[in-house]
């Protein structure tokens, strides 16, 4: 089980998240709201957290056949090495339908990953299970839950 503890990293650059309400259809009553502090989109150099709504350009390094270095930017430079990660709510109306994470992987390879979510009705860390990304596609997860966060991490290669 992964645990994040802290948000805190060294180089504030374009890696700090500013402060955002995160709002999630729960039914066509009831919304999920949260008022969210400055935090980091990449925690520890090794986790990507993202949030519902969010879409990251992450570039990263290949080094010894895993990602490393990861950096956001506000817009792809180099697409040969930037990670495209978009965290989507569909909704039916108000109503909550599924969460949707698509992953472009630009590279050579097979990307594997892992990654845990915060289920908006736990509110803790729950491991899921999620399929590699194919060399130069998309992937696309589907999950039925109300989710408000995910940590993507162990990103590494493997031939086919």
């Amino acid at each position: 089980m992964l645990v994040i503890q802290g948000f805190g990293q060294s180089d504030k650059s374009n890696n700090q998240r500013p402060p955002f309400e995160l709002k999630l259809f729960v039914n066509d009553q009831q919304f999920y709201n949260a008022q969210l502090g400055e935090s980091s989109y990449i925690i520890n150099d090794s986790i990507i957290q993202i949030f519902a709504g969010e879409k990251l350009f992450i570039e990263a390094d290949v080094v010894n056949n895993k990602l490393s270095n990861f950096k956001v930017v506000k817009e792809i430079r180099d697409k040969s090495k930037t990670l495209v990660i978009d965290f989507q709510q569909s909704a039916n109306g108000k109503v909550h339908e599924q969460m949707m994470l698509t992953i472009d992987n630009p590279f050579e390879k097979q990307l594997n990953y892992k990654a845990a979510m915060n289920l908006m009705k736990n509110k803790r860390w729950v491991d899921t299970s999620v399929y590699p990304v194919m060399a130069h596609l998309k992937s696309i997860e589907l999950w039925p839950d109300l989710i408000t966060s995910l940590a993507l991490f162990g990103f590494e290669f493997k031939d086919k």
